[in-house]
């Protein structure tokens, strides 16, 4: 059992802990999954729960989001403002999705 008044500081194995943040307290809760905009770390002491990108809505990672936040676009686990040159906006999935048709330009070659 964990106190009413700061919560979880610890879990049992199999368990994520999930700190909440409500204005200056924190408060600990043993979770089996990491809610949305959460992921899973594995820790030798404690399971966590970390929060994704400032730009992501939902991550398998730090370094991988599977969702991005509202105006971005997902583009290789990145979530960015627009889709990179050879790539064409998806508008129902916010996914940048390859472009078969790019043909980049030529670099002017030295005389």
């Amino acid at each position: 059992m964990c106190p009413e008044e700061n919560g979880c500081s610890t879990c049992q194995q199999r368990l994520f802990l999930l700190i909440r943040r409500e204005g200056i307290r924190q408060y600990g809760k043993c979770v089996h999954d990491c809610p949305l905009g959460f992921f899973g770390i594995r820790g030798q002491e404690v399971n966590r729960c970390k929060k994704c990108g400032a730009t992501c809505d939902s991550c398998f990672s730090q370094d991988f989001c599977i969702r991005c936040k509202r105006r971005f676009f997902l583009h290789k686990g990145k979530c960015l403002p627009t889709c990179p040159p050879g790539t064409l906006t998806h508008q129902s999935t916010w996914e940048c999705q390859d472009d078969h048709t790019y043909k980049p330009s030529k670099d002017k070659q030295q005389a």
